[in-house]
């Protein structure tokens, strides 16, 4: 009787995966930089770090080496595919960058991680833990949960159709920063907080055949534009819970985190703790030592050891 109840916990996953991915989802290999210190407990899972969207691994240069200093992990962070260095591929649901953190951790022969995702990271982790939940220790989420994102969140499909459209009129005779000052007026009616419109602009980049691109991949996002940022929680049907330990940290001032988007994010990692910071959406850098002191906090612990 055991035996069969096992086989059928077993199959139910297996046709809950079928029905989240019905096809083959390919990974590729993440451009990471890796952070340790000789306190750093190297048999621990270390700390794998995913960015949001429109951004790379460079945003947690700080906070990564902070984390590194001050805990007892090492810390590795990744360049999501189709951003930063990345390569650019076909593909940017969450279950291809879940995909390509299973492959980072295959080429880095680790067992398990601590996975930490903020805003397009934190969905790739959610859907690790939820489809593997063997390769993950615990969980840290930076002001997302598995509920739509605020309506007035400012990277609307808008913005990266603009992308598109904007990159190809650039004039090639330009340098980069002149390129940058060329398409600043073009967006500021669309991305209207300062600091917002600057990571979107400092995304342009000079190609080797002089022509304007970025270094994010605006077609990709806009292909699994839905399953990502709309309707995430509807690909997550027949998945059962995550049991482990998940802290969510959220920001004060952002809409991503309201009562009602715990209440979602609860049903599917029943073991969250909130913490809510005084800070925007980039709660990491609006309140790095706090962060970092909740990251520690939460990770001194190693439940695998």
């Amino acid at each position: 009787m055991a035996r069969h109840r096992i086989l059928g916990s077993i199959l139910s996953r297996a046709q809950a995966l079928r029905k989240y991915g019905s096809s083959f989802v390919q990974s590729t290999r993440l451009e990471y930089v890796s952070y340790s210190t000789p306190r750093n407990q190297m048999e621990a899972p270390p700390i794998v770090v995913m960015h949001d969207l429109n951004l790379s691994l460079e945003s947690w240069r700080q906070v990564a080496s902070n984390l590194s200093q001050e805990g007892l992990r090492q810390v590795i962070t990744v360049d999501a595919r189709n951003h930063g260095i990345s390569p650019h591929i076909s593909g940017h649901s969450p279950m291809h960058l879940a995909a390509d953190v299973e492959a980072l951790m295959s080429h880095q022969s680790l067992t398990k991680i601590v996975a930490l995702g903020h805003g397009m990271g934190g969905r790739a982790m959610m859907t690790l833990d939820l489809t593997q939940p063997q390769l993950v220790e615990r969980v840290i989420l930076v002001d997302i949960t598995p509920a739509p994102v605020p309506s007035n969140f400012y990277l609307t499909r808008q913005v990266f159709e603009m992308m598109l459209q904007v990159a190809p009129t650039i004039p090639s005779t330009m340098s980069l920063s002149e390129g940058r000052s060329f398409i600043l007026p073009l967006f500021q009616d669309v991305v209207q907080d300062v600091s917002e419109l600057q990571r979107v602009v400092y995304n342009l980049r000079k190609m080797q055949d002089e022509t304007f691109g970025w270094a994010v991949n605006p077609q990709a996002v806009l292909s699994s534009w839905s399953d990502l940022m709309i309707d995430y929680e509807a690909t997550l049907g027949g998945l059962s819970p995550y049991m482990g330990e998940v802290l969510l940290i959220a920001g004060s001032q952002s809409e991503f985190v309201t009562s009602s988007s715990i209440a979602v994010m609860q049903r599917y990692f029943p073991n969250t703790v909130v913490q809510i910071l005084d800070a925007g959406h980039c709660v990491y850098e609006d309140q790095p030592e706090q962060f970092v002191e909740l990251v520690v906090e939460f990770t001194q612990t190693c439940l695998v050891c």
